[in-house]
């Protein structure tokens, strides 16, 4: 699977997650497929309500809010993105247990400003390509 995110939503993503260290930024990709590809067309940044700080969780209030402002606009939630602020954009146990399958979990390390995408298929992550 591909995952198509611009430029200016890379910088966006990478700049979120810089700003929340040594806390996990996170949020939510809004957009939805077109040609085989799932087009991110807005990055959200929600209220990591974690207690932890090498966690993530999103406020429930903030995704139905999100959700509803894109399904307005006849667009949809297409997955989550989070950081790792000291490791690699490599899913974790807790991303796995937090992950909706079929939905798209992008992962930025804010250091090196990388992000992978990875979606949960039958129980197992498997990495999307990110293209510009």
């Amino acid at each position: 699977m591909t995952l198509r995110l611009a430029t200016e939503l890379r910088e966006e993503l990478v700049a979120a997650a810089r700003d929340a260290r040594p806390r996990e930024a996170c949020g939510l990709l809004v957009g939805g497929p077109s040609e085989g590809v799932t087009v991110v067309r807005r990055v959200v940044r929600t209220t990591n309500a974690a207690q932890a700080v090498d966690a993530f969780e999103i406020d429930p209030v903030e995704f139905l809010g999100v959700d509803a402002e894109a399904r307005r606009h006849g667009l949809e939630v297409v997955g989550v993105w989070h950081s790792h602020p000291a490791g690699p954009a490599l899913p974790s146990r807790r991303d796995r247990a937090a992950a909706w399958p079929e939905h798209v979990q992008a992962i930025v390390e804010p250091d090196s400003g990388h992000i992978r995408a990875w979606r949960l298929v039958d129980g197992a992550f498997v990495e999307d390509d990110v293209v510009r």
